[in-house]
């Protein structure tokens, strides 16, 4: 264990995080000042005379920390003992938070566990005024769990409320909406109202953060499931009945139990030669002794569930809590405990697409989606929720009755209370101004726009263009080329194809009964994948199943830029112009092309005569290896990029070389500049100020002793771009809401709104950017955070904070696919796009070793 730990702390390599840089006035100054308010909730402290005090845990013998079943042991014997010196207390098995008018400084514990004696110690650590609380480090991090677990697990506790899931979702029962049936579907779907609760901590202090959310769920057992795929499939033998099911859970594997407390699990395996009448365990008795029991009796006795059919197979699934390590075998003759359910207990979650349909997703949107003002009233019901006077009555284990405090004696006994929700002002910055053709500025209206004739235009030649259709749609498809090809002209791009279309390569799919009689009907395509650079394949719905090996097809054995659309959207005649359009413009950009570009330096955003780098980094772990994914730009207009992939142990040295490799993939990438880059800006996805200080320490290091390296070797010293670590969390609970006048109170803010104070930390480098603008529900902003940026000491060569805002705002509009702002800068959002993408088609075969991708996310 002293090894590991060693070992972690020298991969980490602590840099200071930067603090806020100077600001660019006159770029403010051009903003519009909105009036906002936010879900946070102001923490208030009562005066009551007692003290809330934080304590450490410590165990003698010693204990593994990640031995969290014996800590839940430990902390339930002992928790008679602490009552006596705190009527307030929080206990979580490593610290203790308690109230008290005249708290110990340390006490002593005894608890006995599996014949082991254990001296719980227990040494105050501070006194806590958590109204105090403006940055983050490790014991305000400990402060704010407490504020989040009292209020969870104590004022929320006995409220008919029940946790939902995995996740921090809470549930109030008996409170939710029916989706109105679909006469067609034999299912049922219920959206429950639920909320959770966070805290935050800002610059000017410590706030609850409350969000109400609608978690749909589909009662559709896997029972049912089950049993509808045999029936479709009478004629057909058992085993390959069995055969169907499996194929059908193999991607709908995520199941949510009926029963007790809504949890997830995730299905590995079908039992079939298992049932609830045939497969039995050992349970335990009050008196110590060790019964055994079916899975039948057991639902019976435990839940008074009656199990219809006792003969169903079971499921093996696996659940794995987000804060805790799985656990393995500690030899070979140990083996990990199977979980079992059954089948008729659990919900299929997702959605079945066979039964899918336009008119029951918009059922789902009208339930789930709720307007600013709706979403405030709710807030402000979950508020009177948790500090009511209504105390709850309930049964405790004893079999007596007993009724719980009410969450507001509760506040009032630890000296909580909540304010109103927090008012603050934000910034519109200014839409970005889109350069087509001829010099045709489109300016968006709220984020989004309609685009222009294309800058440049990609050649569509005989030679270098192909489509591919199911001989059935042979009429139509012609049909629709010639549109295509008719926009595509109208658009700029230089289309050199005859109206008669006379000699391109077209192929028309006879047989498709298997993917094998698909790909040996695509022999011109192989024989011309030299010179082929488009194809465009046009679905049918006996084609669309083979979606994913088309895709994989084009990608690894022909590396070909592909579009695919579904023909039947085509033959909507009030649709498929606008389709057509953006068909058009997504092959300009696949084969070469310029849609349109931003003048960063007309608008003074980047500093003119400097030449700027932008990399999009998205990194996953996947099956034990590191899988990078980076895309970076290739022009001083920041428009055109290149993706590298690469794949490592998860070995530090192997990732230092993987990052190497990147950076100079990306540094060889830059075409028609000048000089080297003067400013490298890098946008990752980050997650909260835990995950983002580990990149900090792990990750930061890598990336700045590459580019030192490369500045040292350098004789002329012309390579010292400044470089600037960004990381981009999506998954932020924060909320926006602009105020209004008349009935509307609220409204959503309109694109490009910035938020840099008020709820940043205090001194941390910081922001939130909303570029998108929502009609409908509400949006949540991206959080950037800076983890690290190279300074000079002449600071107009540092790049403002203005300046670094309002350029991650443009990149949102770099999204090809997508006429608008989109929630990331452009780069981030090809590199994730791209990790899926090809995870999803290519699988293994992901990170080819020496191979470049000219905008991968559209092959």
């Amino acid at each position: 264990m002293q090894i590991e730990q060693t070992q972690k702390s020298k991969e980490r390599n602590t840099l200071p995080l930067p603090s806020l840089p100077k600001r660019n006035e006159s770029l403010r100054n051009n903003n519009a000042i909105v009036e906002l308010t936010t879900n946070l909730l102001k923490l208030q402290i009562s005066q009551n005379n007692k003290k809330l005090c934080l304590y450490s845990v410590s165990l003698d013998p010693e204990l593994d920390r990640n031995n969290y079943s014996l800590y839940a042991i430990i902390q339930r014997q002992i928790d008679v003992e602490l009552s006596n010196h705190f009527a307030q207390r929080c206990f979580s098995g490593y610290n203790l938070f308690a109230s008290s008018s005249n708290p110990p400084d340390s006490l002593m514990i005894q608890a006995k566990v599996k014949d082991v004696d254990y001296n719980v110690k227990f040494t105050k650590v501070g006194e806590m005024d958590l109204s105090t609380i403006t940055d983050f480090d490790g014991e305000n991090q400990r402060k704010k769990s407490f504020f989040e677990k009292v209020i969870k697990d104590i004022m929320l506790k006995n409220r008919n409320t029940i946790k939902f899931g995995d996740d921090r979702t809470i549930v109030k029962l008996g409170d939710k909406n029916m989706i109105d049936p679909d006469p067609d579907r034999k299912s049922k779907e219920t959206i429950y109202k639920g909320f959770y609760t966070s805290a935050q901590i800002t610059e000017n202090g410590l706030f609850l953060l409350v969000s109400n959310v609608n978690k749909h769920v589909m009662e559709t057992t896997v029972y049912d499931i089950i049993i509808r795929i045999k029936n479709e499939n009478q004629n057909l033998p058992e085993s390959e009945k069995r055969k169907l099911v499996e194929e059908y859970f193999a991607t709908h594997k995520t199941v949510l139990t009926t029963y007790g407390s809504f949890r997830t699990y995730r299905i590995k395996q079908i039992d079939f030669d298992a049932s609830p009448s045939k497969t039995s365990f050992n349970v335990k008795e009050k008196n110590g002794q060790a019964k055994t029991v079916s899975i039948l009796e057991y639902y019976k006795i435990q839940y008074s569930i009656v199990i219809n059919d006792p003969n169903q197979p079971l499921l093996i699934v696996e659940r794995k809590s987000k804060n805790q390590k799985k656990s393995l075998p500690s030899n070979e003759n140990d083996k990990e405990p199977v979980i079992y359910l059954v089948p008729e207990l659990v919900y299929a979650t997702g959605t079945d697409a066979s039964n899918d349909s336009t008119d029951r997703r918009r059922n789902i949107i009208s339930k789930t989606k709720i307007d600013p003002n709706k979403k405030i009233e709710e807030i402000g019901k979950i508020r009177d929720m948790i500090f009511s006077n209504e105390a709850k009555g309930y049964k405790g284990k004893d079999g007596n009755s007993y009724t719980s405090k009410s969450s507001n004696q509760i506040s009032k006994e630890w000296g909580i209370n909540l304010g109103e929700n927090l008012s603050i002002q934000g910034r519109i910055m200014p839409q970005p101004k889109l350069k087509y053709a001829k010099n045709n500025i489109i300016k968006p209206n709220n984020g989004n726009f309609r685009s222009g004739n294309t800058v440049q235009g990609a050649e569509i030649s005989l030679n270098n263009f192909a489509y591919i259709y199911d001989k059935k749609d042979k009429s139509d498809i012609r049909n629709s080329l010639k549109n295509l090809l008719g926009k595509g002209r109208s658009k700029g791009l230089n289309i050199k194809i005859d109206q008669n279309m006379n000699n391109i390569h077209g192929i028309t799919l006879n047989n498709y009964s298997s993917w094998k009689d698909i790909e040996a009907q695509l022999d011109v395509i192989e024989n011309n994948k030299q010179h082929i650079k488009m194809v465009v394949v046009f679905l049918s719905p006996q084609l669309e199943k083979y979606y994913s090996q088309l895709k994989e097809y084009f990608i690894n054995t022909c590396q070909i830029a592909t579009q695919f659309t579904i023909s039947r959207k085509l033959q909507d005649q009030k649709r498929a112009g606008s389709i057509m359009f953006n068909i058009v413009e997504q092959i300009n950009i696949k084969m070469g092309g310029t849609n349109f570009y931003i003048d960063f330096y007309g608008e003074n955003i980047i500093k003119k005569g400097k030449v700027y780098l932008i990399l999009g980094l998205e990194v996953r772990q996947i099956n034990g290896e590191i899988h990078y994914s980076l895309v970076s730009t290739t022009n001083c207009y920041l428009n055109k990029t290149i993706t590298t992939f690469k794949k490592c142990k998860n070995v530090r040295e192997e990732k230092e070389k993987c990052i190497e490799e990147l950076l100079k993939s990306a540094l060889d990438g830059i075409k028609n500049a000048p000089h080297y880059p003067d400013y490298i800006i890098l946008y990752r996805q980050g997650g909260n100020y835990v995950q983002n200080k580990k990149l900090a320490e792990i990750e930061v290091p890598m990336f700045t002793k590459y580019l030192n390296e490369k500045k040292a070797a350098d004789e002329g010293k012309k390579f010292c771009p400044k470089f600037v670590y960004v990381c981009c969390n999506l998954k932020g609970d924060l909320k926006f809401f602009e105020k209004g006048n008349g009935n509307a109170r609220y409204s959503n803010p309109k694109s490009g709104l910035c938020v840099d104070s008020a709820v940043t930390q205090k001194d941390k480098y910081e922001f939130y950017i909303q570029p998108q603008y929502v009609n409908q529900g509400t949006a949540t902003p991206c959080h950037y955070q800076v983890l690290y940026e190279d300074r000079d000491s002449n600071d107009e060569n540092n790049l403002k904070l203005e300046e670094l805002q309002l350029l991650s705002f443009y990149l949102s509009f770099y999204y090809w696919t997508w006429a608008g702002a989109v929630r990331v800068p452009g780069a981030l959002k090809l590199a994730t796009t791209a990790m899926d993408f090809f995870s999803r088609h290519l699988g293994n075969k992901l990170c080819l070793p020496d191979q470049k991708f000219v905008n991968p996310t559209y092959i």
